[in-house]
């Protein structure tokens, strides 16, 4: 997991899982840029704006978490992209099922890959449907690149 930092924010990004929604890029284009490096520049826009844009990444591959000292309200910084989000009670799930993509889920959740190693998340990741991720479970955004639609 790589790390980008300001004195108010730290943006947590995990390669290995993002699904390449492109979410990030068309939002946020000025602190999203893959032909710059380094491709996250959080001085490009406020710690808020990017927070409300983690809180939308499908994947999780995107968090983010406030350094000590940090300026930004924390009620603000407790949505689904926070690294120190908590689900209290219960967990509740949820899976959607996006039309001709991938499973979106959400909640705190475990998953037993086929060596039998246990990956174990709270918060968002994209599960592949299509078969041909390269990074399977997890979805890579290769169903767009190869136009796979369900019948």
């Amino acid at each position: 997991m790589k790390e980008y930092r300001t004195d108010d924010i730290i943006v947590h990004w995990e390669s290995e899982i993002c699904s390449h929604s492109a979410i990030c890029l068309k939002k946020l284009p000025q602190v999203f840029n893959l032909d710059a490096r380094p491709w996250i520049n959080v001085n490009a826009a406020s710690a808020e704006e990017i927070i409300r844009l983690i809180d939308l990444c499908p994947s999780g591959a995107l968090r983010y978490s406030l350094p000590e000292g940090s300026k930004v309200d924390p009620a603000l910084a407790g949505g689904p992209g926070s690294m120190t989000i908590k689900y209290d009670g219960q967990p509740v799930i949820t899976m959607k099922i996006l039309r001709n993509g991938p499973i979106l889920i959400d909640g705190p959740f475990t998953i037993t890959n086929t060596d039998g190693n246990i990956i174990n998340r709270e918060g968002k990741t994209s599960l592949c449907r299509c078969g041909l991720s390269n990074n399977r479970p997890f979805c890579d955004g290769t169903h767009a690149k190869k136009d796979w639609k369900v019948d």
